[in-house]
């Protein structure tokens, strides 16, 4: 049973209840405490039993078996900006006698006080006028929950404050526009067909992104998603991007990381939506990043005195304690990935079968169905004569058909996962 928290840092009670997982999908925080304002115990326990009693009942009301509701900050002021319209469309020819509308005003006035003071403002606000609240959201089929129903709240009461006070200029015979009524954007809901999550699996499936750039893409979107405020990919414009692109190049990114990875994803993705016509325009067409052509990079790879020392070391006695096939690996891979340009992981995906002779030429064939490949299309590349001379041919001829080269499917952590493949890394003293 809940009791009440004597707080240390305060002399009265304190309700506190820690949110069940179940709900905190819905953006409920992890714990609820407040004051209680009494320093007498048994006060506190009643007050606490009352308040608990209070949010069980709204989470059993709200958020048990509907459908959950995602709406942005845009959309919930819309959305209390219809309420707004609504009102005054039902009573503007007709507001009745000004005194009707100064109570009105005077009960929310009191409505939106917390009699003791025990509740937060935003959970007092959901007791008060959740109900009428959530009577105008289902009207729209809409169930929002946890802090997003909460926002709703506080809007509704707001757009319900400023109506009451234009239909009581009304009552009095004044009619002259509201000023205020501008401040609401024209409501848009999303279509789930335009939400990220939905482009996102459509647009992995067409172009075939590989499972590494999903995951290096996706928090890119994140960040996105965060910056807009929405999931709703039609509603992102240049100005986003631009001006997200400005703040990534005024972080300590480099302009060739912001380039090639944060704008290259965005036109990746915002062309193919614009392509399928999911979304009217693409967003991302003008977007660009400025490289100085006297930019200088560091050239990539090994310079000679270090490829001499990895190959070097593939050379050296292994181990007696390494398996057969990590000192294959550490053997091989090197002096294989220095001849042919080959990437390791294609390479150490080999298979016996991929070692084949071609018009009399030896050669190792790089395909998607031993693993991941560069490009995702198979190549045949030819076998250095030194390679040959090494032994490297004996050496792949000693194993049959699928069998792995490079490593072995039996102590894999996972053997059953289709087309394994195990990198093996040379270190170098």
């Amino acid at each position: 049973m809940i009791q009440p928290w004597k707080n240390p840092r305060s002399e009265f009670y304190w309700f506190r209840r820690r949110v069940p997982a179940r709900y905190r999908q819905f953006e409920m925080p992890a714990v609820i405490k407040f004051s209680l304002r009494t320093k007498d115990w048994d006060e506190a326990v009643l007050r606490c039993l009352e308040e608990n009693l209070k949010l069980e009942r709204d989470w059993q009301d709200n958020l048990i078996g509907l459908p959950v509701s995602e709406l942005s900050h845009l959309q919930i002021v819309g959305l209390a900006g219809e309420f707004y319209e609504e009102m005054i469309a039902t009573h503007r020819d007709e507001p009745g006698r000004p005194v009707l509308w100064e109570d009105t005003l005077r009960v929310l006035e009191g409505k939106k006080r917390s009699p003791i003071g025990l509740l937060p403002a935003a959970t007092h606000l959901r007791f008060a006028f959740g109900d009428e609240a959530r009577e105008f959201l289902q009207k729209k089929r809409l169930h929002p929950v946890g802090g997003r129903f909460e926002g709703f709240v506080r809007a509704y009461v707001k757009a319900k404050e400023q109506a009451a006070g234009v239909l009581l200029r009304n009552a009095n015979g004044d009619y002259t526009p509201d000023p205020e009524k501008s401040k609401y954007p024209v409501l848009r809901m999303t279509d789930s067909k335009q939400t990220f999550d939905a482009l996102w699996s459509e647009f992995c499936k067409a172009k075939l992104i590989s499972a590494s750039t999903k995951k290096k893409w996706e928090p890119y979107f994140e960040a996105l998603i965060r910056r807009v405020g929405t999931k709703d990919m039609s509603v992102v414009t240049e100005q986003h991007l631009l001006d997200w692109r400005d703040a990534l190049l005024a972080s300590k990114l480099s302009r060739i990381t912001v380039r090639d990875g944060y704008i290259a994803a965005m036109k990746s993705f915002f062309g193919w939506a614009k392509r399928a016509l999911k979304i009217p325009t693409n967003p991302s067409a003008n977007v660009i990043v400025e490289i100085s052509d006297k930019h200088e990079t560091k050239m990539r790879g090994f310079k000679d005195e270090e490829a001499a020392i990895i190959l070097s070391a593939a050379l050296a006695p292994m181990s007696a304690l390494m398996s057969a096939e990590n000192a294959a690996a550490r053997r091989w891979v090197p002096w294989i990935c220095a001849y042919t340009g080959a990437r390791v992981n294609e390479i150490t995906q080999l298979r016996a079968a991929d070692v084949q002779t071609v018009d009399g030429i030896e050669c190792i064939c790089i395909t998607p169905e031993a693993g991941r490949v560069k490009t995702s299309r198979e190549r045949t590349v030819p076998l250095h004569p030194h390679l040959i001379e090494q032994g490297f041919l004996a050496f792949a001829r000693n194993k049959r058909g699928k069998t792995p080269l490079f490593y072995s499917v039996e102590r894999q952590r996972n053997p059953s996962r289709k087309n394994p493949t195990y990198t093996s890394v040379v270190r170098c003293r």
